[in-house]
């Protein structure tokens, strides 16, 4: 199941892209810098998840799950 990306993590993903810090990330989109590497790792998890899906055992996708939602 494909999982689209939200605006905010398409925004944070651009701003990465240019080369940006979570900081400045952070202060552009008025957020915190936890709210980014948060958003980080839900671009990167939906970005990968379902390759990691077909690799790693039930539990191991249960804690990453529990490791992004975190």
């Amino acid at each position: 199941m494909e999982q689209k990306l939200t605006e905010r993590e398409r925004s944070v993903l651009h701003l990465f892209a240019e080369g940006l810090e979570a900081e400045t990330i952070a202060e552009r989109l008025g957020i915190t810098t936890e709210q980014v590497e948060q958003t980080s790792l839900n671009v990167l998890y939906k970005l990968f998840s379902s390759s990691l899906n077909c690799t790693l055992e039930a539990s191991d996708t249960e804690r990453l799950e529990e490791l992004v939602s975190a």
